[in-house]
């Protein structure tokens, strides 16, 4: 009878296998160039996902598949395939692309699938020349007083700590992120840096982002079916609910519900009703948005509200502590960098004025090469709805899982040179920068779905450097190699923030 069995099963094993190919064999056919490691059946490369315990593990194994093979890469997890970009020329092609314009599904697990950051392509196509403009900017340049008034704050609050000690800096610094966001895109003040709700709402974060992260390394709770059966799910609905209270306050302070309603009574929604030659902020976009359209819900609105506040200040708030640790770590650059400011605006109480920051170029140096190294967005991933021809070599077929690895094009040595793991702000002189592919560097993505708020993000920062390098020396017992880096859903330091500060003369 065991024979019997035994003989089925095998049976049934080797028709999956031959079914499996057989229903393939187009795709097989069209990656057949491609590189990459060995594909077991039915599984394909879902081992690599196995063998490893811990999400930091399988990124690091994941992200050093360009220096194992020429790109692209070909990983199928499960009958799912998978195509990872390392070099410049392809991430122009993907980004640049009509047919590869939807993120892939693993966005899906933030929950916020109707916001702009991770809605599908019709869906973002229609939102995205209305909300354009509440991060572009004339939006930027107008949030100059708001930068400077939060940023004092955080500077002023830093003067508790600046004891030559070290510690995390990273959630002074994301209270600040925050207090800026629902300022400058909500038109609310809620002081984030001076009550616990700061706190609580970054700890919710933090918690969140862990969760997602996990799902996104485990392929088995990608069907929503069987991750609604663990304990992750049903911490992750609680800290949504949680999250969502804070949302929903912002709505009802600003009367949306009530707003919306109004749209749907007027008898002629397509002219707006006011008409206001200052740039609107990023909540009243999505009003006049719905007024214009009649497209928007009450939890659409919520969902763009939920990837503002996480998006804009997050991002922000990582980058920004990757910045001052690497001046901490590199006190020549860090005097050079205090130089420009005391040259540009010394006065500790003085704001940083629009024509300051365009004196900062030094500065700049700084943080475009604190963005190369650290990324916040290591990686992009879309999915193509149509066959992409990449080159005269390789064509994606549609349907495919596309990762752009920008981290590794960021610190690849042939284009960067030997010492492309090194913190050089040359790199960003002029003529370097023009002897470089253009999507060499892209820390704010690339083509028509790149980041929104690239011209808020860079005054935002470098008020902020101001306020803190006039003010403070920065220092740590952190080496380049000695930092540890994971990857939750964006790009951290498991080191953190790590600095010490002390008062300057």
């Amino acid at each position: 009878m065991w024979n019997t069995v035994i003989v089925y099963l095998i049976s049934t094993v080797i028709a999956l296998v031959i079914y499996s190919r057989w229903s393939r064999r187009k795709i097989l056919a069209a990656v057949a160039n491609m590189n990459g490691p060995p594909l077991l059946p039915l599984i394909g490369n879902s081992y690599i996902l196995l063998k490893f315990t811990t999400t930091e593990a399988i990124y690091h194994h994941l992200k050093n598949f360009g220096n194992y093979y020429r790109s692209p890469v070909c990983i199928h997890i499960g009958p799912a395939l998978h195509i990872f970009l390392y070099s410049p020329e392809e991430l122009q092609v993907m980004l640049n692309s009509p047919y590869c314009l939807s993120k892939s599904r693993h966005y899906r697990f933030l929950r916020v699938d109707r916001g702009i950051f991770a809605s599908p392509a019709h869906i973002w196509r229609g939102q995205r020349k209305s909300l354009r403009v509440s991060l572009g900017p004339a939006i930027a340049n107008a949030s100059a007083d708001v930068f400077n008034d939060k940023s004092a704050i955080l500077a002023n609050r830093l003067e508790l700590l600046a004891d030559g000690k070290e510690r995390d800096y990273y959630h002074d610094i994301a209270k600040c992120t925050l207090d800026v966001i629902y300022y400058t895109a909500l038109g609310l003040d809620f002081d984030m840096q001076r009550t616990q709700t700061g706190d609580y709402y970054l700890g919710l974060q933090d918690e969140f982002v862990d969760i997602i992260t996990r799902r996104m390394f485990s392929p088995t709770l990608y069907p929503e079916f069987i991750y609604r059966w663990t304990k992750s799910y049903k911490r992750e609905q609680e800290i949504l609910r949680s999250a969502r209270q804070l949302t929903y306050k912002i709505m009802q302070e600003r009367n949306v519900e009530e707003k919306l309603k109004s749209v749907e009574v007027q008898e002629n929604p397509q002219e707006p009703e006011v008409i206001n030659t200052k740039p609107l902020n990023f909540l009243d976009s999505l009003l006049q948005l719905s007024r214009e359209r009649q497209q928007l819900t009450k939890e659409d609105i919520a969902q763009h509200l939920d990837t503002i506040l996480f998006a804009g200040s997050d991002t922000t708030a990582t980058t920004m502590a990757s910045i001052l640790l690497m001046l901490a770590m590199h006190p020549e650059v860090q005097e050079k960098v205090y130089q420009e400011v005391m040259e540009t605006c010394p006065d500790k109480d003085q704001s940083v004025s629009l024509d300051d920051i365009a004196k900062l170029t030094y500065t700049e140096l700084v943080c475009k090469e604190t963005m190369r190294l650290f990324p916040v967005a290591p990686i992009v991933a879309r999915v193509s709805t149509h066959d992409i021809k990449l080159n005269d070599r390789n064509t994606i077929p549609a349907n495919s899982v596309i990762i752009g690895a920008i981290y590794q094009v960021q610190r690849d040595p042939t284009i960067w040179g030997p010492n492309a793991h090194l913190f050089d702000p040359d790199n960003f002189l002029p003529e370097k920068a023009a002897k470089r592919h253009p999507y060499a560097y892209i820390p704010f993505s690339a083509g028509p779905r790149n980041c929104l708020g690239i011209r808020y993000a860079w005054v935002f920062m470098k008020i902020m450097i101001v306020h803190i390098i006039r003010r403070y020396q920065l220092k740590t017992s952190l080496t380049m190699d000695s930092i540890n880096i994971k990857y939750s859903v964006l790009l951290k330091m498991l080191n953190g923030c790590l600095i010490s500060i002390e008062k300057r003369d």
